[in-house]
């Protein structure tokens, strides 16, 4: 909303139907591949390690400033209920206790994950019902004139603008991707998390732009709201009263530690998982394969991710956006990877994306848009664009350097002793 005014309902819309597309892609990529690493040991067998590693890199170094990004966002609304807490101490607590919850065996960490998506569910319907009940504009309205806050002043929004925008909204409605990394914690993976992916990624785009275009439809002031730090409550504030205010941004605090539990259990898996393939130096090896007896996850690797990330609030959320903004890395590789896998029998076996060629085709396309729309974005996109292109160059230089003549073991599936999860 910030970026776009009312164009972020365009965005989400858009975004959230991406967004399913990608889900489906991602779907059939984890039914062939089911393991803790997530997406790079797909890509990696189907398109080879020179792309595999370059890719991990980048993975691996935003998986800290996601955490981070995500711990500040949260303390900018516990800072609309509680003025008096320090910002950075608040993000930084969040990452703390959320790594110390993600640390736990994995049935624990989704019991206390479903609490906090319940209350997530609570808010959403709340923010829903208010906003259906105090409509001030139609829908055809709202997607033919999106108009934006430039100085003050409501001015229609730039195509390009709105192209930012929806790149953004894919980013906010996904996520359903995430499962592929308790591939092996998951019970009979190969035949059920590929449905488990496509659903989720249905479940979480209408659940998440639903509300958001609802909520636009029925601001009022929309100034006021388009300028506010925290433009949910401040359309809250005014359209829903105090009460409804703090239950819902209580809603959006517990959607936002949920992110971060959640992250820090999925990029703890992700290291794991490099250590385990060993991609680095020995003793980290050891390091971050290493596996609580008792609980059976990943334990150093989780802590490093919450350490790590805990230091990264110091960047600031804008320098982190840039780390994170202009990656769709993941959307163009396994998009191709779709496309050269499935007639080699790769992938497709146990789920198959609809609509072969033209899906991972339209998604390839979408790719490209959105690498302009990044570039087109100098404050930005364009500044990510050209700072992680570099990091995947340079990582790419030195996997033929130093690791092309290396046997790629570190892709091949992973023992049964070796497995993560205490249970399936």
């Amino acid at each position: 909303m910030h970026l776009a005014g009312t164009g972020a309902a365009i965005a989400f819309l858009v975004g959230g139907i991406i967004s399913v597309l990608l889900a489906l892609l991602h779907a059939e990529l984890g039914a062939a591949f089911p393991r803790a690493g997530g997406i790079y040991p797909g890509i990696g067998a189907v398109l080879g390690p020179h792309l595999a590693f370059p890719f991990l890199i980048l993975q691996v170094s935003q998986s800290f400033a996601f955490v981070a990004f995500t711990a500040l966002g949260l303390a900018d609304y516990v800072r609309v209920l509680f003025p008096a807490l320090p910002f950075e101490t608040t993000a930084v607590a969040a990452i703390v206790l959320g790594a110390g919850i993600a640390a736990l065996n994995v049935r624990l960490g989704a019991i206390v994950t479903g609490i906090f998506l319940s209350v997530e569910a609570a808010a959403l319907a709340l923010l829903t019902a208010v906003a259906l009940l105090h409509p001030v504009r139609p829908l055809l309205e709202l997607l033919s004139h999106p108009v934006m806050l430039d100085q003050g002043t409501l001015k229609p929004v730039p195509f390009l603008t709105l192209g930012l925008a929806a790149v953004a909204g894919v980013w906010a409605t996904g996520g359903a991707n995430w499962a592929m990394f308790f591939g092996e914690e998951m019970h009979d993976a190969e035949r059920k998390i590929g449905r488990v992916i496509a659903w989720v990624g249905l479940f979480a785009a209408l659940s998440i732009a639903a509300p958001m275009v609802f909520l636009l439809m029925s601001a009022k002031d929309l100034p006021a709201i388009l300028n506010a730090e925290a433009p949910v409550a401040a359309y809250l504030a005014r359209t829903g009263g105090p009460t409804i205010t703090v239950l819902v941004s209580a809603g959006v605090i517990a959607a936002l530690f949920n992110n971060v539990i959640a992250a820090c259990m999925v990029f703890g898996r992700l290291l794991y998982s490099t250590g385990r393939d060993r991609i680095w130096w020995q003793p980290l090896n050891r390091w971050l394969s290493y596996l609580q007896p008792r609980l059976r996850s990943p334990l150093i690797a989780t802590l490093i991710v919450g350490a790590i990330a805990a230091l990264a609030t110091l960047l600031g959320q804008r320098y982190l956006l840039i780390f994170l903004s202009g990656d769709v890395s993941a959307y163009g590789l396994i998009s191709v990877a779709i496309l050269l896998g499935r007639p080699r029998g790769a992938t497709g076996e146990h789920f198959r994306a609809p609509l072969f060629p033209a899906l991972p085709l339209f998604c390839v396309i979408f790719t490209a848009i959105a690498v302009a729309a990044d570039w087109m974005d100098p404050d930005a996109g364009r500044p990510s664009t050209i700072l992680l292109s570099s990091l995947f160059a340079l990582a790419l230089l030195y996997y033929f350097a130093r690791l092309r003549d290396r046997p790629a073991s570190w892709l091949a599936a992973s023992n049964a002793d070796e497995a993560i999860g205490e249970a399936k």
